[in-house]
């Protein structure tokens, strides 16, 4: 009986294992979609010591920055739902944005392509597949940081290519280029490397729990098939 239960039990626990497809994993997903939108429109107010060029010379000086940590909550998205769950998240975030709702940073529509951001939404559903079967392989604090400078950069170049891209068909201007390469570089990627691994330890707990519904609805349907 005890072996009965423990057995029972451990099919709820996370060990590893990739995310079954189930009702439960379906509304974590609305919920993961929903943290996203949410994210996009939080803005935290960020003051520190950085290095900044005054005049000719570099010096640490106080800055103050108005971070939106979206690309993190993309990153605790891929490890959450895993490769293939937070690839189909991105594509209906992208969806609802052209389609149902302005999700956007900028607002929505199908004449967001021309927009310069635009390259960022292309890049969470590019970076999809590879972060999230990395963390899926193993889910080690070495693992979490390859995936957080895998992600980031990925998120990042496909930004940069797509301004370099609007810029070259004279859509925007070259500076948006200027700025989306400074980025890549500066104060913004830091931020994002920084929160995004602190956001990937919190996903493993996160996870944990959310493990329970994901993995409960597919195992009794995988009963009453078996008892069929």
């Amino acid at each position: 009986m005890n072996k009965r239960f423990r057995e029972q039990i451990g099919e709820f626990i996370y060990q590893g294992e990739k995310t079954p497809f189930s009702l439960g994993t379906l509304v974590v997903c609305l919920l993961c979609l929903l943290l996203i939108i949410i994210a996009t429109f939080t803005q935290v107010d960020v003051s520190h010591v950085w290095l900044a060029k005054v005049q000719d010379n570099w010096e640490l000086k106080n800055v103050s920055y108005a971070y939106v940590a979206q690309i993190p909550v993309v990153l605790f998205i891929y490890a959450v739902l895993g490769p293939i769950f937070s690839l189909l998240t991105m594509i209906l975030y992208l969806l609802i944005g052209f389609f149902v709702w302005p999700v956007f940073a900028l607002g929505g529509g199908l004449e967001y392509i021309r927009s310069e951001l635009f390259g960022y939404i292309l890049g969470y559903i590019i970076a999809a597949i590879p972060t999230g079967k990395l963390l899926e392989k193993k889910y080690s604090l070495k693992h979490m940081f390859l995936a957080t400078i895998l992600g980031v950069f990925i998120i990042h170049i496909c930004g940069l290519l797509y301004c370099l891209l609007l810029a070259i068909l004279k859509i925007i201007n070259f500076s948006h280029v200027a700025f989306a390469l400074q980025a890549i570089g500066g104060i913004k990627t830091s931020y994002d490397i920084i929160f995004g691994f602190i956001f990937l330890i919190l996903a493993l707990p996160a996870k944990m729990i959310l493990w329970i519904p994901m993995k409960s609805s597919y195992t009794v349907k995988r009963k009453q098939n078996k008892q069929e």
